[in-house]
C-alpha cells in the first residue's frame, strides 16, 4: 500500500500542496478549525481515488479541476455526502459508546486524569468501529468517485471478500499515522507554541495540523481502492 500511495503523492504533488496551501489559509482567516480540514479531507480522498482508479493525475496547471480526464463531471458533491455519512455514523457510534459507559458507571467525569481516560475510550470505542465500517462497505466512496456501483448490496460483497487485507491496510495505514501524527503534533505545539503567539509559529503549527490530517486521509482512500480494484468487474 505504501509504495503505491508514494507513487500516487510524487505524481500529483501539485494537488497535495494546493489542497495544505488552501486549508491552512481558510482556516486562519475563519478560524474554523476542524471543519475546513474535513471537507478538504474528503476532496482528498475522492480526487486520490481518481488519481489511482483512473490513472488521472493533476497537474499545477489545474490542481483541483471539476471534470476528469474523460471531461466527465467529477462526483464532488455525491462523494462528499457519502464520506459525511461515514464520519456521522463514527460519531454516533462513539456518542453511543460513551452513553453506555455512562450508564454502566465505568466513566467518572470528576476522577483523575479524566480527560486521558475519555481520550483512551475514545479510541477503543472508534478504531474498531472504524476498521469494520470501512473494511465492510467503505468501497462504496472509491466506487461513487467513479461513478460505478455505489449500492451497499455490491460494498458488502466487495467487503466480504477483501475484509482482512482491507482492514490491515487500514491500521497499518490512516491509524498508525494518525496515532503518530497526534503523538508529534503534541511535541511541535509545545516546542512551536514557546516560540510566542506570532503568526509564523500558528502558521506552522496549522501547516503541520493540516498534513497529519490530510495524510491519512489519502492513505485511507488508497487502501479502499486497493479494496475496489480487486473486486471490480472486468
Amino acid at each position: 500500500m505504501y509504495p503505491l500511495a508514494l507513487a500516487t503523492v510524487r505524481r500529483n504533488i501539485a494537488f497535495y500542496a494546493v489542497v495544505v496551501l488552501v486549508v491552512v489559509m481558510l482556516e486562519m482567516l475563519m478560524s474554523s478549525v476542524g471543519v475546513v480540514t474535513l471537507v478538504f479531507a474528503g476532496m482528498t480522498m475522492l480526487y486520490t481515488h481518481r488519481m489511482i482508479q483512473l490513472g488521472e493525475v493533476f497537474r499545477w496547471s489545474d490542481p483541483l479541476p471539476t471534470r476528469g480526464a474523460d471531461d466527465s463531471r467529477i462526483p464532488l458533491f455525491g462523494y462528499v455526502l457519502r464520506f459525511m455519512a461515514f464520519f456521522i455514523a463514527l460519531m454516533l457510534v462513539m456518542t453511543g459508546g460513551f452513553m453506555a459507559l455512562n450508564a454502566a458507571g465505568i466513566l467518572d467525569p470528576d476522577a483523575f486524569l479524566a480527560e486521558i481516560e475519555l481520550a483512551l475510550w475514545g479510541v477503543v470505542l472508534t478504531v474498531p468501529a472504524f476498521v469494520l465500517i470501512f473494511a465492510l462497505i467503505g468501497t462504496t466512496l472509491p466506487a461513487c468517485a467513479e461513478r460505478g456501483d455505489t449500492s451497499l448490496g455490491a460494498a458488502l460483497r466487495r467487503g466480504r471478500a477483501t475484509f482482512a487485507k482491507t482492514a490491515m491496510n487500514l491500521l497499518i495505514g490512516p491509524l498508525a499515522v494518525s496515532f503518530i501524527g497526534f503523538m508529534v503534533l503534541g511535541q511541535a505545539g509545545w516546542m512551536i507554541g514557546s516560540l510566542g503567539d506570532s503568526l509564523i509559529p500558528r502558521v506552522l503549527f496549522r501547516t503541520l495540523a493540516t498534513v497529519l490530517t490530510i495524510l491519512p486521509a489519502m492513505l485511507a482512500a488508497t487502501a479502499l481502492s486497493i479494496a475496489y480494484m480487486h473486486e471490480k468487474p472486468r
